[in-house]
């Protein structure tokens, strides 16, 4: 079995008002745990969402695609009623952890985003994670010679990336973990050069000397890219 991570960039003009809306919080994010396309064309999907859950609820109303939905929280918290999603609570701007069940009918680039990977075998590997800037990535399963396919038919405003081709050996993968560039080039680093070997092999300062900068930026890196990982793996 292949596995395919691929990263997606949506620019404004075409990004899903939710998707849009995580622009307003650096850590915010949603991941799409599932979804089913219905017999009459609705997709029903269920995310589990990081944001300002109130503004979230509100914003969400307000796009017309939006049949119906449905909030439980991901913590012991007070639920919501479980009809339109709200639940008395304040409009707090701090970020809070929920699930969220939608029923949406799409058009658009945004639909032939979604039909452009419908008629091929691949299987999402979850959570297909949405973070701000219009970014997305998934990870699938599934033939690459299909894939190439499936990208090919994507509105051309969309930007694409497939950062990963390997073997899928089972296990859980790590989709949309926040590194940056940088970090993502430390950690290259450090792995070429045996910081992670066991016993290690390397140092940060062999880190530092591949990527030209200094040792206390190369440590900065790593740590950042890690706690990411970390964070990612254990759903924290």
């Amino acid at each position: 079995m292949r596995y395919v991570h691929v990263r997606f960039r949506f620019p404004r003009s075409i990004r899903h008002p939710m998707h849009d809306f995580l622009d307003g919080g650096e850590e915010w994010r949603s991941e799409l745990l599932t979804w089913r396309r219905l017999d009459d064309g609705t997709l029903a999907t269920l995310f589990r969402v990081t944001a300002a859950r109130e503004p979230y609820l509100e914003r969400l109303r307000a796009v017309d695609s939006i049949e119906r939905f449905e909030v439980s929280p991901a913590t012991e918290s007070p639920p919501g009623d479980g009809g339109d999603g709200s639940d008395g609570g304040d409009e707090s701007d701090d970020p809070e952890t929920f699930y969220l069940k939608a029923h949406e009918t799409l058009d658009g680039p945004l639909d032939a985003f979604l039909g452009a990977f419908l008629e091929t075998e691949f299987l999402s590997v979850p959570p297909v994670v949405y973070r701000p800037d219009g970014r997305l990535s998934v990870g699938v399963v599934g033939p690459p010679d299909q894939l190439r396919g499936a990208l090919s038919a994507l509105p051309d405003a969309i930007d694409v990336d497939v950062d990963r081709i390997g073997s899928y050996d089972g296990g859980r993968r790590i989709a949309g973990v926040d590194v940056t560039d940088r970090q993502a080039e430390a950690l290259r680093a450090a792995r070429r050069v045996g910081y992670y070997d066991v016993p290690r092999t390397g140092s940060v300062d062999d880190v530092a000397d591949a990527i030209d900068c200094s040792s206390s930026t190369a440590g900065t890196h790593l740590r950042k890219a890690e706690a990411a990982l970390v964070d990612a793996y254990l759903d924290e």
